[in-house]
């Protein structure tokens, strides 16, 4: 199928691609860099973020956001944010100003069944929606130009099969997909495939069967799950010509560790690898003692899998000793906590050994090269970043979020 210009209302039919990408490792061995050189996470240049226009209101939920999920911004420099209360992509200028708003919930024509994945290319606003996606084509001026359910694609995985939905749209009408689902079964096909790579994203992965990633104690008749460490799964991230994999692995001394970021086109070829050393992070006393306390608590970062929102046990102090011995984590911590990729395809990871008020961000751009190291609250989440340019949605001391620009500069 072929829509050359989607923004048209005669393109019945909606185009789309599938790049199915999957993952292999790819580790390398050199000597330890000095701090001084690009190859270390210390010597990389220092950023620094101005924070510039905030758009949100304290008041008026109908500009205000509860939750913004994404954000993208068209050529005239106007800016599309989801709120995912409503769900609706509220579109302001480049000032600030409300313009309009696209989307509503609903199961009807323009209308969203969840909260949709969403962007804008060209002249044409696009979303997929919904369990069994629903591409969703508008103007810019938010009228419907075309709503077309999309078939899943079942694909075959050791073991497992996985569907494969749009995702990304791309010039040209075409949209590029990835798994969003798993279950226990083994025959599958794929339509129209354009490009593999040996193996699915590292989440994907088939886990051994005596794998047993929770573990319990009992207090007090109570069974009670024992906070885990971060897993050390590699993070994989989708491009339109293939995906970009960020690895790492458990230190091997104290004194040093590295981590790795690869680029794969959808051959699997290497763009590009880079490998990154850090100096480890030993996790303290007090850090296991605060995760323990967090977990009988209930609360986030106790690093267990619960329904948090439910009263604080009354025993909570009697329960921490228990979880606290019951705990098996590694000596240094993961030094990545979260990898973003940026519109400009630029990667961002943040370290996970900043402190509380702050979080340190280490920007390589498209083609692997270290950009710089910046420091941002640690409360604040990119949604949008090309050149100097960055989007994020920051909650005030009421918890209000508020869309924030900044401007980067060395």
């Amino acid at each position: 199928m072929r829509c050359d210009s989607p923004s048209r209302t005669a393109c019945g039919r909606l185009p789309w691609l599938f790049a199915v990408a999957a993952c292999c490792i790819a580790l390398s061995a050199c000597d330890r860099p000095s701090a001084a050189t690009d190859n270390h996470v210390d010597g990389f240049p220092h950023l620094v973020a101005e924070a510039g226009m905030r758009i949100g209101d304290v008041d008026d939920p109908d500009i205000g956001f509860s939750r913004v999920s994404g954000l993208d911004i068209d050529r005239d420099g106007n800016i599309y944010v989801m709120e995912v209360l409503v769900p609706e992509i509220r579109v302001f200028s480049p000032d600030g100003v409300l313009l309009r708003r696209i989307g509503r919930r609903g199961a009807g024509p323009g209308e969203f069944e969840r909260v949709p994945h969403f962007g804008v290319v060209g002249d044409t606003v696009w979303a997929v929606s919904g369990f069994q996606p629903r591409i969703t084509l508008f103007d810019l001026q938010g009228n419907v130009l075309s709503a077309r359910r999309a078939e899943s694609v079942v694909v075959s995985l050791p073991g497992h099969y996985g569907y494969v939905n749009p995702w990304i749209m791309l010039p040209g009408g075409k949209f590029t997909s990835r798994m969003t689902m798993v279950r226990p079964k083994t025959t599958a096909k794929v339509l129209r495939p354009i490009g593999w790579t040996g193996r699915p994203p590292p989440r994907l992965w088939t886990r051994s069967p005596d794998h047993t990633p929770f573990e319990f104690v009992q207090f007090a008749g109570r069974r009670l799950m024992v906070p885990m460490p971060p897993l050390n799964i590699p993070s994989w991230k989708a491009l339109p010509d293939g995906y970009l994999l960020v690895e790492t692995p458990p230190a091997q001394t104290h004194e040093d560790g590295v981590f790795m970021v690869t680029r794969f086109g959808l051959s699997g070829d290497t763009v590009y690898h880079r490998t990154l050393h850090y100096e480890p992070v030993r996790y303290s006393a007090a850090d296991l003692d605060t995760i323990a306390a967090r977990a009988a608590r209930g609360e986030p970062g106790g690093m267990v899998h619960y329904a948090p929102g439910g009263p604080v046990p009354s025993d909570w102090e009697e329960v921490v000793p228990s979880l606290r011995r019951a705990m098996k984590f590694p000596e240094s911590k993961l030094p990545i906590e979260y990898a973003w990729l940026a519109q400009d395809e630029s990667i961002w990871l943040r370290l996970s050994h900043a402190d509380h008020a702050t979080a340190v961000w280490l920007i390589l751009d498209a083609g692997g090269r270290p950009r710089g190291r910046l420091e941002l609250p640690s409360d604040l989440r990119p949604l949008w970043s090309r050149d100097d340019t960055l989007w994020a949605v920051e909650p005030d001391e009421f918890d209000v979020p508020w869309v924030v620009r900044y401007r980067i500069e060395r």
